[in-house]
């Protein structure tokens, strides 16, 4: 109870913050302001490490300036994003599952998330500062719809690696240029391990070493390659510049961990002329075949329907795959205790009670939680509420 209140009094405080900035954002229509929250009303009905309910959530600040409106130069952002997560831990204490079926799954934390500066010169754009890589990689809109956490960062970088992501994020460098309409090229390097949060650091801890090594991540893109249906196809490639221990012996290091990796998204079916409603799917795939990865390979289907009921043009209904295995080398020496791999099943429905309410009944079944034999198969049920100011 005592954290409930402590996030409800953040909340109160975000949203004095939010009407007392309300004349910045009315100087200029490039500043924005926007906050949102998530609650996580999650049941763990049997399977995994045991039955049992969880709350949880999380509570985003989001400032955008221009530096146009500050009266510096022109085509310059700065964005300052705090975030406070609190409530239960349910993967950690109830279900057990490696790639973490609520992707807003922190424990009670408040921290800078976010803090950078992006700078844009005709087709070519540069970012620098304390920034989430998943926002810029890996990214796909139709897997965005879903709460699992592998639909939004592959387990063959999260798992295996050190990464800027949330919540533990670090200084980075991306790059970005559009060759045309349909093809673009993204880079990127990051700090090759995140500080910790804490209670006390207010997540500003960038834990800066060269003994950390560097992530290296790059991505084209090419977009709208069938006629008359928008999709975009990513091919992408991550190198970790560190020094990690082998699965299969720990007395055995290995220098750097790289992985490829593959998104489509790509509408099917369009409803008349209206791009924005109709059938999508997506597809992801990534591989990673280092000898410390303990997700050599993973893959993930869904398929998502956009205003499928009349009068519910906003609303989604999706249903998706993620499947994470085990590194083989190390399922040899270890088969008495675990299984080949960790598959999550999950149907969705975002179901848009107003422009800014948003409610999401979700149903996640999960195959060998945590690649454990001694864990039975889970089924989760929960209800996401979202609220957002902008």
């Amino acid at each position: 109870m005592g954290k409930i209140i402590k996030s409800n009094r953040i909340l109160i405080l975000s949203l004095l913050m939010i009407l007392g900035t309300k004349n910045v954002e009315s100087q200029s229509h490039l500043n924005t302001i926007e906050a949102s929250v998530t609650q996580d009303m999650a049941s763990n009905f049997y399977g995994g490490i045991k039955s049992g309910y969880a709350y949880l959530g999380l509570i985003n600040l989001d400032f955008t300036l221009s530096s146009e409106s500050m009266n510096l130069w022109e085509n310059g952002t700065l964005r300052i994003h705090i975030q406070n997560t609190y409530g239960q831990t349910p993967t950690e204490n109830l279900v057990g599952d490696i790639q973490v079926f609520s992707n807003i799954e922190n424990g009670t934390y408040t921290y800078l998330y976010q803090f950078w500066y992006q700078h844009q010169i005709g087709d070519f754009s540069f970012l620098i500062g304390k920034h989430d890589l998943n926002e810029a990689f890996f990214t796909s809109d139709y897997a965005g719809e879903y709460i699992n956490s592998s639909f939004g960062i592959m387990p063959v970088a999260s798992l295996n690696v050190p990464v800027s992501i949330f919540p533990m994020t670090t200084l980075g460098f991306v790059g970005s240029y559009d060759f045309n309409k349909s093809l673009s090229l993204k880079g990127g390097v990051y700090n090759g391990r995140p500080g910790e949060i804490t209670h006390n650091n207010f997540g500003t801890n960038l834990n800066l070493n060269k003994n950390n090594g560097l992530f290296y991540v790059g991505e084209f893109h090419f977009k709208d390659i069938i006629r008359n249906k928008p999709g975009i196809y990513k091919i992408g490639y991550f190198h970790h510049s560190g020094e990690f221990q082998k699965l299969t012996t720990s007395e055995s290091y290995q220098k750097g961990v790289s992985g490829i990796y593959f998104i489509a998204d790509q509408s099917v079916l369009l409803e008349g002329n209206d791009k924005q409603q109709g059938l999508g799917t997506m597809f992801q795939a990534g591989y990673s075949p280092a000898g410390s990865s303990l997700n050599d390979f993973y893959m993930a289907y869904g398929l998502n329907y956009t205003g499928l009921f009349p009068g519910r043009d906003s609303d989604k209904l999706g249903f998706a795959i993620a499947h994470a295995s085990i590194n083989n080398a190390y399922f040899k020496q270890c088969r008495e205790n675990y299984q080949t791999c960790e598959t999550a099943l999950e149907l969705t429905y975002k179901y848009h009670l107003f422009d800014n309410l948003v409610v999401q009944p979700n149903m996640q079944y999960i195959i060998h939680p945590g690649m454990q034999k001694c864990y039975k198969n889970a089924f989760v049920g929960m209800i996401r509420i979202n609220w957002r100011y902008n």
